[in-house]
């Protein structure tokens, strides 16, 4: 009787032991045979799930860009100014080993940026992200949290722009945890401060 195969476990498996390789050895050294080890696998069983690198670095993406949705994208909206920045802080403490993978992000898609596609996806993630911390600060607004002067469509995407940049030292920098948590704490205080009436 053939083996029964979890073909979405055995994606993730694959996904997870390139992610290793590529910490390992670099994104463009890396080879499908050293992706295959990894996972423990035949270089063809590798290519029943994958085509090509290409592939494969095209689901990476799609589930990093679907993680980053859910961990920046609440269910709902938030009644408070404090709740919202403790949901914030909380999605941006991102650990160590999720912080190695910053660099290799952009060694995979470097090349990516000048493809219209791509950046249209790109786009639309932060667009969306974005777009959800806008129509938060518009609730707040009417909630008397913050200062009604503020313009909640730019607040949105500056929110975003500093979201990304804190998370894009850590990976780059290296930046310790001790560190990278007062980052992250002095940050909120100084959005807030500015939100404030």
């Amino acid at each position: 009787m053939p083996k029964i195969v979890d073909k979405k476990a055995m994606r993730r498996e694959i996904i997870k032991a390139s992610l290793k390789a590529f910490l390992k050895y670099g994104f463009h050294k890396t080879t499908i045979n050293q992706i295959a080890q990894e996972a423990k696998i035949a270089k063809g069983t590798f290519y029943l799930y994958f085509s090509s690198k290409e592939i494969l670095i095209s689901a990476i993406t799609s589930l990093h860009f679907k993680k980053l949705r859910d961990e920046f994208i609440a269910k709902e909206y938030f009644q408070t100014l404090d709740e919202l920045f403790l949901y914030i802080g909380n999605a941006l403490l991102i650990s160590e080993e999720e912080s190695k993978f910053i660099p290799i992000f952009f060694e995979a898609f470097g090349s990516q940026f000048s493809s219209k596609l791509f950046m249209a996806e790109y786009k639309k993630l932060f667009d969306d992200i974005g777009c959800f911390y806008e129509e938060n600060f518009e609730l707040l607004i009417q909630n008397n949290q913050i200062s009604k002067k503020i313009n909640p469509d730019t607040l949105g995407r500056v929110l975003v722009s500093m979201i990304d940049g804190i998370v894009l030292h850590r990976g780059f920098f290296r930046i310790d945890e001790t560190q990278y948590s007062k980052m992250v704490e002095d940050a909120i205080a100084l959005f807030k401060v500015g939100l404030c009436k």
